[in-house]
């Protein structure tokens, strides 16, 4: 999971999650795929935000191309507004070179959002500040789900597909796992290893819908050799419970 960084303020208790009312669908253009100028009520749409020098986005992307061809009934779209090539111009030259060396292999569509507008109304405020990072918009036009493009998003979508209407809360929880290791040398003598966990749980609430998240750090501590070896394992969990979905 790789860092974004987008530089604004987060209001305090201002978080879209599932069973929020999804914000406006305000891509620059479209590189790749029919364009969606507004997001289809009875539709379910999936949004992607990625980037080309995103190793875990690259990655992604045969899934979600999996995604789309399973599911030719949604529309699958990539949102890329993270690219590091320099203005606006050079940004939609990388992302046009990357779908073009990849061909048939880039099985969605591909939208650009160079002045980071969408990635302030969706990603800023949903608190999420890596990618690559999915949000499922059901057929009701509110938010779904939130977090990876993994097996967790097909649940979303397949619960999404099915019932129309139904309650946010029975969203899947989303989960992110950060490990960091450091290593430095030390004076410390023999070889030793110690593990410590902390949890910090925190609440906050938009549009009705309470988001819940618990995070966990293990610290693990190994010293052999001569080295000192830190790793900080970070486990991030959201979930949302939300008053039924209106019509």
């Amino acid at each position: 999971m790789l860092i974004a960084a987008i530089p604004v303020v987060l209001a305090l208790g201002d978080v879209l999650a599932a069973g929020s009312k999804a914000p406006a669908f305000t891509p620059e253009k479209f590189l790749k795929g029919t364009e969606v100028k507004a997001l289809e009520p009875g539709k379910v749409h999936v949004i992607e935000f990625w980037a080309t020098w995103c190793g875990p986005c690259v990655a992604a992307m045969p899934h979600l191309s999996q995604l789309q061809k399973d599911n030719p009934d949604i529309a699958v779209i990539g949102v890329a507004g993270f690219e590091r090539a320099g203005d606006a111009e050079a940004n939609e030259k990388k992302v046009r070179d990357f779908i073009a060396s990849r061909g048939d292999a880039v099985g969605i569509a591909i939208a650009l959002d160079t002045d980071g507008s969408m990635a302030r109304e969706w990603m800023t405020a949903a608190k999420r500040n890596s990618i690559p990072t999915s949000f499922v918009v059901g057929k009701d036009g509110r938010v779904a789900y939130v977090g990876s493009p993994n097996k967790q998003l097909d649940d979303a979508v397949k619960l999404a597909k099915a019932v129309p209407g139904r309650d946010a809360a029975a969203a899947p929880a989303s989960e992110d796992v950060k490990v960091e290791v450091t290593e430095e040398p030390t004076d410390e003598k023999g070889t030793s290893k110690s593990t410590s966990v902390s949890t910090s749980t925190s609440s906050s609430t938009r549009d009705g819908v309470t988001e819940t998240e618990t995070i966990t750090t293990e610290t693990t501590v190994e010293v052999k050799d001569g080295t000192r070896r830190t790793t900080v394992k970070t486990t991030t969990v959201r979930s949302n419970k939300a008053p039924a979905a209106r019509p």
